[in-house]
């Protein structure tokens, strides 16, 4: 076997959109609660919907729906826990089995998470907790798309679709009902910011881009003010101390006896900054301006901040905001919204979404060069094929290493999995034809196919198999 022994001999891109899978006659029969859970870096919400209204569950001993996606050792979830508190772990999905500590992944706090979540739900429903939709960000790549969705299974939910979190936030605020345009959602939580944009025309969702930092939210106020401080900036007594204080300054102007309120304008303004730095990048790379912004959707707690809301009106005005929802809860009242138009509602009455895959697809080729194969911010779902030879005479095997990022350089991607195509007949070098076809689908997951065409042998990567 030769391993990345590939040659790019033609392209054959179909260019076409995969119909939106059905779903199976076994989830159409009509279930109560339909949910949808939004599984945060901060906190976790399930919101039901009937009637295509959507609520929240009081959850956990807060009972405001508000769930802390903090696993620590009073919920014995992972023996590993001993003493330590696990947070923020959804921003490793990328790589859910590398080891935070010995024994313990993103993948099976992941799953933890989502067993916590399960068990409260069914606490107030009082019945076990049917299929779900489950958001995940917009730019999650489909190694952590996977890993998030075989999590939720592990845990024992039968989740139907992946629905990105821009698209949930839109359906919550009604987007879908004979309003047109782009929209632009921020979502700025705990711990992370997302941007999206999206087009609604005749009731088609198409996100057109989007991006983020995984690091950048409310935590990373709290840490500035920290620092301020001189202290720890991961020390939780004075991250708590910091939060309450932002809290009490974002409530009301005025001076603060721990904290100079010009101090903490300078610290707020640092972060929102890089907010508006990002969704500009946005802006240029889809070639749209903020006059063709037909609204903005304000998603997660941080936005709270008045500082947000100042800063996007002087980019797109004052009037464009949209502030009619509770920007924690929004998420999982829009993926509960469209747990019921799938599960209750005939194809043609359900919102059509096509979202795009956020960063580029493709193969590692000869000297750890990257050959594009979909392109960041192509449609889904969506299928293409493209054709590679051999490069050594008499070769029998091929090695295919799927990557995704969009860096001509293996390196500087996110690597998705290999597998091998075995049996090609011996033949001279750039003889043998092998199609390689890229499909991903309507929750955004890909499946890799290589057949050789003289023989008819082929192969294909099953990522699940990574996550057992």
């Amino acid at each position: 076997m030769v391993t990345l022994a590939l040659v790019l001999v033609g392209v054959l891109r179909e260019g076409r959109l995969v119909a939106l899978t059905q779903i199976g006659e076994e989830t159409k029969v009509r279930q109560r609660p339909f949910v949808g859970v939004d599984l945060g870096t901060t906190n976790s919400v399930v919101a039901v919907s009937c009637n295509g209204k959507a609520g929240v569950l009081p959850l956990g001993a807060s009972k405001t729906g508000l769930l802390p996606s903090l696993l620590g050792k009073d919920l014995q979830l992972l023996p590993q826990m001993k003493d330590r508190c696990f947070h923020d772990f959804k921003n490793f999905m990328e790589k859910p089995l590398d080891e935070l500590t010995p024994g313990v992944t993103p993948l099976s706090l992941t799953t933890a998470m989502c067993r916590h979540i399960k068990a409260e739900a069914e606490k107030v429903i009082k019945e076990e907790v049917g299929p779900i939709v489950l958001t995940v960000p917009a730019r999650f790549s489909d190694k952590a798309r996977k890993a998030t969705k075989e999590a939720a299974k592990t845990a024992g939910f039968q989740v139907v679709r992946l629905l990105n979190e821009p698209t949930a936030a839109a359906l919550a605020y009604g987007l879908n009902k004979d309003k047109e345009g782009v929209y632009l959602v921020y979502d700025l939580g705990g711990g992370t910011f997302d941007v999206t944009l999206l087009r609604i025309q005749q009731r088609v969702f198409q996100i057109l881009g989007t991006t983020g930092d995984l690091f950048l939210g409310g935590h990373t106020i709290d840490q500035d003010i920290v620092r301020r401080w001189g202290k720890d900036p991961n020390d939780p007594e004075w991250l708590l101390r910091a939060k309450r204080i932002k809290e009490r300054l974002s409530a009301k102007a005025g001076e603060d006896d721990e904290l100079p309120a010009h101090i903490f304008e300078e610290i707020v303004q640092k972060s929102v900054g890089r907010t508006i730095a990002i969704l500009r990048e946005l802006l240029a790379d889809a070639q749209v301006t903020p006059n063709d912004i037909q609204g903005v959707l304000l998603v997660g707690g941080s936005t709270r901040l008045p500082q947000v809301s100042k800063a996007l009106a002087d980019v797109f005005g004052e009037e464009k905001i949209h502030k009619s929802l509770d920007p924690d809860r929004a998420v999982a009242m829009g993926a509960a919204l469209h747990a019921e138009a799938l599960m209750s509602h005939s194809i043609t009455e359900r919102p059509l979404l096509l979202d795009v895959i956020p960063a580029s697809l493709g193969i590692e080729m000869v000297m750890g060069y990257v050959e594009n194969i979909l392109p960041r911010y192509t449609p889904t779902p969506v299928r293409t094929q493209v054709q590679f030879s051999t490069i050594e005479d008499n070769q029998t095997a091929v090695l295919i290493h799927v990557v995704q990022g969009d860096s001509l350089k293996k390196d500087g991607c996110v690597s998705l999995g290999q597998f091998v195509l075995r049996g090609i007949p011996p033949q001279p070098k750039g003889k043998p034809k092998i199609n390689i076809s890229f499909e991903v689908d309507e929750d955004g997951i890909l499946t890799v196919q290589a057949e050789e065409l003289s023989s008819g042998q082929k192969q294909q990567l099953v990522l699940e198999e990574y996550f057992t």
